[in-house]
């Protein structure tokens, strides 16, 4: 079962692969004798799913992800009535989201490859400016994917909840080390805590925690 960590590595790795396997696709053209004109018309026209997802296997980083949300499922203890139907929209909006991030990163790597050809930039070039570019113009992945996550599991906990009483108790779960953020600190010192009191120290403290990268989850007690 992939942890976060594994998934956030895995993504990254993907990235990288197909960074060099999009330079090799362009290479080839141009061995085939391509002009830059007729390869610049053959980027312009890639299919998103075809080609980024399928041939330069961004697939593999959206299934690692995918199945790390079905591993936050199996690790959550069962209370509530969650049914089916909130999870698979769950689920389905999260394949949403990393398929966005997705496509934002191949936008970002095809507007590179045009701006790095018209520059007449070759081989290792190419690859250096698509990794700037996916550094500089999409917001870091590795936050990004744990925000996602972290954001899941606390609305799986959410639609568990939604019928719990209001006087219900919630701890506050995850690691109590010099990483957190001082509203993580202070629900670690004060759980355990009803609705009402987590939101009067932050007002989407149940949903995102202690916010974006947060490590942390609310757990009902004595349910």
């Amino acid at each position: 079962m992939p942890t976060i960590d594994q998934t956030v590595n895995s993504y990254e790795s993907s990235i990288e692969d197909a960074i060099n396997g999009f330079q090799q696709d362009v290479e080839e053209l141009e061995e085939e004798g391509l002009s830059t004109t007729e390869i610049l018309g053959i980027i312009a026209a890639i299919d998103f799913s075809t080609y980024f997802v399928e041939s330069l296997r961004f697939s593999t980083a959206i299934n690692s992800f995918m199945a790390t949300t079905e591993d936050i499922l199996v690790d959550l203890p069962s209370f509530g009535r969650a049914n089916e139907i909130q999870l698979v929209v769950l689920q389905t909006l999260q394949r949403q989201g990393i398929q966005g991030v997705t496509r934002q990163v191949s936008n970002v790597m095809q507007n590179a490859m045009v701006s790095g050809l018209n520059s007449g930039l070759k081989g290792d070039e190419l690859k250096n400016i698509m990794r700037t570019a996916v550094r500089t113009n999409t917001p870091r992945i590795e936050n990004t994917i744990y925000t996602m996550l972290g954001d899941y599991r606390r609305a799986v906990v959410g639609a568990m909840a939604i019928d719990l009483p209001e006087d219900t108790l919630y701890r506050y779960v995850g690691p109590d080390d010099e990483k957190n953020r001082p509203i993580c600190r202070t629900y670690l010192s004060n759980d355990p805590l009803t609705l009402e009191e987590i939101r009067q120290v932050k007002s989407d403290g149940f949903e995102h925690a202690g916010g974006h990268r947060c490590r942390h989850y609310w757990e009902p007690i004595n349910v």
